[in-house]
């Protein structure tokens, strides 16, 4: 019989193989050891579509950044986000609601302690045991908000030895970082380990308006572990610090097929290097609309007919340097306490941030001159006299939460064993989005609004998420080469906060009693589980089979309870939860006298009240749609010798919307054009044919989704890598290698239009590495985007305060640079 759990000693004392199978001197491939079902298992004894990094292999593969695992991660598409963190799919599941009662598809996971909203995305890794990165719904171990899968970061442990290790970093665009790591034995039985890191680096982007360059990167993180280990009690407490204050973008450049009439901002067909329309924003119809008549002053028709812009997406006119700063406290207590044949963990999680990030909020310099000054009260940024049209925004979360859970688990001889436990966490935010206009000011002192309602202010206080759960694993071995596992989680949860949106005198008023907060909440529950049966074909091959469920819980939307939007359609407060059924079949082989290793899955998703936002009337409105989703994917490793290593990673997808309709407010009257449509602030107004109930006005036509492709899903993407060594006088070792990543294109919103579309993008990557003779030290040469392409990996479309732009994030540009490392 085929003992697949191993002791949490064995998981330690293999951290080094820890990774993709690495080029062994024998030829072979090495065994890969992780903890994805909560137990240490070989990779290749999971019935789990899991890849998992060493912090060996994160370096030699150039997988520095959370953002940089898509490029080895089949299925998996990352970029950043418009608002505040990164946009994770993984087979086509994702982060695609926004709001602070929306939650992620993918469950982040720092040494096992769940982050609701935390920022590893922002960081890189160091120091680190190993990455792992579950594909799939995990709705049993893993719980709430892993509809799309799991990543699971995991710090280096203290041992029992002193040494450690320093790299420098030195490249391009003034690139400089230090990593580095200190393990001090303090006892036989008490170590500590202290690691660092530290980047610095200019801009990627040149803002030919200031002279100066942006998108840079400065960057800090201290990280102290302490462990303590007994003859049955193993203890490690970790404590992460991170800090930035950058002038990082987050969005990359702005797109706009420009409406020469005026009445959309930017036209739905397409894409293209042009400016909105800006007497289709909000700021053009105030100054234009409202404040040109009151005064009699005369406004310009479009304060971004002339506006500067350059063709390379690498130069923008911004008059409105970016602002970004996170500090992060991350702090997790693991204990193994061994009890016979029975093991007892427990997770211990703290987390706490403060996030500001500020940015040009129409994305240019406005051209026309306007015929008085305006000083706009820009928050922490303090005033500014301008006499044009200006405008910025600022986003600001602080999060708070605690965690504990708590797992009993067994290892027995016998044909029985289990696993039970229970999860708690208890999770507190406040979270704004300012918008600082000088129409919003303008128009404000003129009407006689009060100077603290001169702005944009969507508001959430005391935002708090209390859950609990209690779920378990049965595994029966019918045969020495059977294994079935029933899982099963109950979970409970309730949202709850306090919301307003303060929008000059049109939405909520902040001068009332209490400050005109309303009360928004909701609660639910659910069980979720799977039935797995994996079949040991011999020595060399795994099948598996798994039907799971997984959920995420509904929530309600960052809404003020005087929106239009509700006046319209109550129900259009919260949104439901979501459902996913899913099949998946597995195989992991390793074949040719364990020279070549072949990982398949299939899987097949039915997924009910998937949540997916749109920006329309100045809020973020999440709908559910339901959807069918299936794919292939195959990783491929093959060490022919003891020089090659060839990798390859391929994947399909399939996904379609089923059923389902939504008004797309950039094409409200489902031509493509601006027949029929008064503009407005806000949102737009169709006056034609085809309104329910036949009475126009209306909001627009709802168009049919059925069929369509889900956001952020492209069809194909494939991974190349090839590595050659040589071996040296002396001892020492060349390893040559490159990477090749391809992905298909694929849409931005559910709609599928012109403006929807990411085109197919690839990148190119590699390395030359020199080892010395014993290992204690390195040199490398690296470069990433060799062909220096400035290709788009996400795309966000704004509402029509913005005109309807389009924010676009880019590939990083041409990197070049060498890193030094030793070890002692």
């Amino acid at each position: 019989m085929r003992n697949r759990t191993l002791p949490l000693w064995v998981a330690a004392g293999t951290a080094l193989l820890a990774q993709h199978p690495a080029l062994a001197q024998d030829r072979r491939l090495e065994e890969v050891i992780v903890t994805a079902e909560k137990r240490a298992t070989t990779v290749q004894d999971t019935p789990i579509a899991v890849t998992a990094f060493s912090g060996e292999e994160l370096d030699r593969a150039l997988i520095n950044k959370p953002l940089d695992m898509q490029f080895n991660v089949p299925n998996m598409l990352m970029s950043k986000d418009n608002f505040t963190t990164a946009q994770i799919s993984i087979r086509g599941i994702g982060n695609l609601a926004v709001g602070a009662a929306a939650d992620s598809g993918t469950g982040m996971h720092f040494n096992g302690v769940y982050l609701n909203n935390g920022r590893i995305f922002e960081s890189e890794f160091f120091d680190a045991e190993r990455v792992e990165v579950l594909r799939g719904p995990q709705g049993t171990l893993y719980g709430r908000n892993t509809t799309a899968g799991v990543v699971n970061l995991l710090t280096r442990k203290p041992g029992d030895e002193f040494g450690g290790f320093v790299n420098v970093e030195a490249g391009n665009y003034a690139h400089r970082k230090l990593k580095g790591a200190l393990n001090i034995p303090l006892t036989d039985r008490l170590a500590q380990r202290f690691a660092v890191f530290y980047l610095e680096r200019d801009g990627f982007v040149d803002n030919l308006f200031t002279g100066r360059d942006m998108d840079g990167r400065d960057m800090y993180s201290l990280r102290s572990s302490t462990r303590w280990q007994g003859e049955r009690t193993d203890a490690t407490l970790t404590i992460q610090y991170f800090e930035e204050d950058s002038d990082r973008m987050r969005g990359s450049a702005q797109r706009c097929l420009r409406d020469p009439e005026g009445v959309l901002g930017c036209l739905p067909t397409g894409l293209a290097n042009q400016r909105p329309h800006s007497g289709a924003t909000v700021a053009g119809f105030l100054v234009t609309n409202l404040v040109a008549p009151l005064t009699g002053l005369s406004f310009p028709e479009d304060d971004f007919v002339n506006s500067p812009f350059s063709e390379d997406p690498r130069e923008q006119y911004l008059d409105f340097t970016p602002v970004y700063q996170v500090e992060d406290t991350v702090i997790s207590l693991e204990i193994d306490h061994d009890i016979g044949d029975l093991t007892l963990s427990s997770v211990t999680g703290y987390h706490q941030s403060d996030f500001s990030a500020r940015n040009d909020y129409d994305f240019t310099v406005a051209s026309e001159p306007w015929p008085v000054a305006v000083t706009v009260d820009r928050g922490p940024d303090g005033p500014i006299t301008v006499d044009r049209a200006y405008s910025t925004d600022r986003s600001t979360t602080r999060p708070e939460q605690w965690s504990q859970e708590l797992r009993l688990a067994s290892n027995s001889d016998g044909p029985w064993n289990f696993m039970v436990g229970g999860f708690y966490l208890d999770y507190e935010s406040d979270v704004h989005y300012y918008v600082y206009s000088a129409a919003l000011e303008l128009f404000g002192s003129i009407a006689g609004i009060p100077p603290e309602q001169r702005l944009f202010d969507n508001d959430t206080q005391d935002y708090r998420l209390e859950t609990w759960a209690a779920f378990g694993e049965l595994y029966w071995q019918a045969r020495d080469d059977l294994l079935v596992t029933l899982g099963l989680r109950y979970t409970e949860e309730e949202k709850s906060s306090r919301q307003r949106t303060v929008y000059l005198n049109f939405l909520s008023d902040p001068t009332q009693p209490g400050g005109d907060y309303d009360s928004f909440g909701g609660s639910w529950e659910e069980p979720t589980g799977k039935l797995n049966v994996t079949w040991d074909v011999n020595d060399d091959v795994m099948t598996y089979a798994t039907l799971s469920r997984s959920y995420k819980s509904g929530g309600f939307n960052p809404i003020a309870a005087e929106s239009p939007l509700l006046a319209q359609d109550p129900s259009l407060a919260t949104f439901d939860p979501e459902y996913i059924n899913s099949l998946e079949l597995g195989a992991k082989t390793r074949l040719f006298d364990n020279t070549l290793q072949a990982n398949l899955t299939w899987f097949y998703y039915d997924y009910e009240g998937l949540q997916i936002s749109k920006i329309t009337n100045q809020t973020s409105l999440n709908e559910n749609f339901d959807a069918t989703i299936q794919g292939f994917e195959g990783e491929f490793i093959w060490v022919p010798d003891q020089h090659w290593r060839v990798s390859a990673n391929l994947a399909w997808l399939d996904s379609e919307l089923d059923g389902g309709s939504s008004l797309d407010p950039a094409d409200i009257n489902g031509l493509g054009t601006t027949e029929n449509i008064i503009s407005t602030p806000n949102a737009n107004v169709y006056v034609g044919p085809g309104c329910p109930g036949g009475a126009a006005p209306c909001a627009g036509i709802e168009q049919e989704l059925d069929g369509n492709t889900l956001p952020n899903a492209p069809e194909f993407s494939v991974n190349l890598g090839i590595a050659y060594r040589w071996q040296l006088g002396g001892g020492m070792d060349l390893v040559a290698a490159t990477n090749y990543y391809w992905q298909d294109e694929f849409y931005t919103r559910v709609f599928n239009t012109g403006n929807d579309v990411v085109d197919a993008w690839d990148v190119w990557n590699a390395t030359v590495t020199l080892h010395g003779a014993d290992g204690r030290w390195f040199a490398e040469l690296w470069g990433r985007n060799l062909k220096d392409d400035d290709f788009v990996t996400g795309q966000y479309l704004g509402d029509q305060n913005v005109g309807l732009a389009t924010n676009q994030f880019l590939l990083e540009p041409r990197t070049w640079g060498m890193t030094l490392g030793y070890r002692f």
